[in-house]
Parts: structure tokens; sequence; C-alpha cells
């Protein structure tokens, strides 16, 4: 099989999506899934973005990019450009892994403040700064599945909210109030954009920037009490308070949610392949209820097994 040819494959595996009007941003082309050890690629609205996460692939660029181009030829709507991101871990000497810009490979680039539609809500992405773009797309799924519960929540707690994504999905279908909360001020920034991206009210009592574990435990001590915890947590976390891990921390965590929300719900999420979804079910308390459970969208084809572990989950009054 020719490179176009890979690349036209996948794209045809999901002509499907672009029918759904209220999804303009899906993966189409999941690395090792769809034939290519790293390297993605992601549409969203009118620009496709791709991604090369090993110097294997980030070597062999100007071997894959044509064929890309080519395999564009037969994509429903012609997107108006086309942005390469180079994702190696490379070390700044600090810890730190280097941040890069996005490359314009054909087209032009989109402009600041550039919104997409996702779950039929708009979602201010940025395609050329940083390492992320503001929505992870594998979550599509999840997010509708959750649709039904939220009319009746009166209180939402969103743990390292990003930039909201959850809470703005949840308000604009029926949920009452959110209270976001990030270390990151520009991720909480972001947030509020998208609230106003979506007619949404900004409180600056709905943003709280600081440690997510710290918060959670002021909430218990002041008695505050919610319907439903979003919990996203990173793999593995470091800042002044000290370090997270879910292989040794997740379940604690999890303890002082069931204190916040007696006889609510939380979204819980694990974001490695490392581990599985049977022990991802091990960590929840086991007088817990499992109500829905699933791993990433359909569109991130996996190579061996699914790295998101997803659950909504009952907690016990």
């Amino acid at each position: 099989m020719t490179l176009p040819e890979t690349f036209i494959r996948a794209f045809e595996r999901r002509a499907g999506l672009y029918e759904n009007r209220l999804d303009e941003c899906f993966r189409l082309f999941n690395a090792g899934g769809d034939g290519i050890d790293g390297l993605t690629i992601d549409l969203y609205g009118n620009y496709l973005l791709v991604q090369l996460y090993f110097d294997g692939v980030y070597d062999r660029a100007a071997e894959y990019l044509p064929a890309i181009e080519a395999a564009m030829a037969g994509l429903p709507r012609r997107p108006l450009g086309l942005l390469v991101k180079d994702r190696r871990k490379i070390d700044d000497g600090d810890g730190f892994t280097v941040r890069r810009s996005s490359e314009i490979a054909w087209g032009e680039a989109p402009r600041a403040g550039y919104g997409v539609r996702h779950n039929g809500i708009t979602v201010v992405v940025d395609l050329m700064h940083g390492q992320h773009t503001g929505l992870f797309l594998d979550m599509r799924e999840i997010r509708r599945a959750l649709e039904p519960y939220y009319p009746a929540a009166e209180r939402l707690l969103n743990l390292f909210s990003y930039t909201a994504v959850f809470s703005v999905h949840a308000l604009r279908c029926g949920a009452r109030s959110a209270v976001n909360v990030d270390l990151s001020g520009p991720a909480l920034g972001r947030a509020r954009e998208n609230y106003r991206a979506n007619g949404l009210n900004c409180d600056d009592r709905d943003f709280i920037r600081g440690d997510s574990f710290d918060w959670l435990r002021r909430f218990n001590r002041n008695n505050r009490r919610f319907d439903l915890v979003f919990f996203d947590p990173p793999t593995f976390a470091r800042n002044k308070q000290g370090n997270f891990s879910v292989k040794k921390d997740y379940r604690a965590a999890l303890d002082a949610i069931g204190w916040c929300a007696p006889g609510g719900y939380v979204l819980s999420t694990i974001n490695t392949a490392s581990v599985s979804g049977k022990e991802y079910r091990s960590f929840h308390p086991p007088d817990w209820e499992l109500v829905y459970y699933a791993n990433e969208s359909a569109d991130f084809v996996y190579k061996t097994r699914p790295y998101l572990k997803a659950g909504l989950w009952k907690i016990s009054s």
C-alpha cells in the first residue's frame, strides 16, 4: 500500500463523522492504529493538524506531507490549511518539555480566537501555539453519553478543569452551575473564553486558580457539596504541594470526592495504557455503582489496547 493510500483508507473510515452537524472536529489518523506510529491528524473545522511524536516520523515529514496533501482531495470538505506540530519530547534542561508552534505546510493559519463545534458547543482552540489545542477530542463520545444526567445537576465541580469544556457542555445541556478548579491561570482564561463563546455568564467565583486536591479539602472543611464531579487528572503531576500519581494517589482522591458529593455522581478518568480497565475499576470504593464505562472515541483507533478509561460512578450516600 502506498503512503497516500494509507491516509486515504484512514480518512474513508471517518467519512461518516462529517455528517454530524454538532461536531466538526475529530481524529482522522491515529498513529499505529492507522498504520504509522507517532503520527496523528486531527480535523478542527476547516483545518488539519498533523502532529509528529517520534524522531523517525519527524525525519520523514518531507515524505509524509505530500502524501497527506494528496489524500486530502478525497475529503468531503477541503481544508483551508494543513498545520504541522513537532511533538517530540525534548528536555529544555530544566525538566520541562520544549513547546513549539505549529508550522503551516499548506494553505493559511486560523485566526486568533478560532472556534469549532464540538458536541453542539463552541470551543475556542489554538492550533498554532503550545502543546495542546484546548480541546481533547478523545472525549467526544463520553461527553455525549453524559448529556441525560445534566438537567438534574444543580452543582458541578470540575477538577483539573483546563479550558472547562466539560463544564460548558454540561451547562448548555441543562446543568445549573459549575465550579472550575485548575492550577493554570492561562487555562482558566481560556475557560472564560469558552463560556463567553457559548453565551454563558462568567462569574469569577466559578473559576478557581489552585491545586485541585487542596480545594477538595477546603470544600469538605466548609461542608460544600456537589451533585456531579469531573475528575480528569494528569497521569503524573508535580507542584509546590507535592506529587500526584494515579498508581499511588488515585483512590485517596476518589475518597475525598465521595465526601464532597455523597449520593451524587463522579466522572473519573485515567489517560494511560499502563493502567488496565480492571485496575481502574479497582481504585473506586466497592460500594460505588459503575453506571457507564467507555474508552476513547471510535475515531481514535488503537493498535493494541485503549489508553483512556472513563466511568460515570454513582457515589454511595
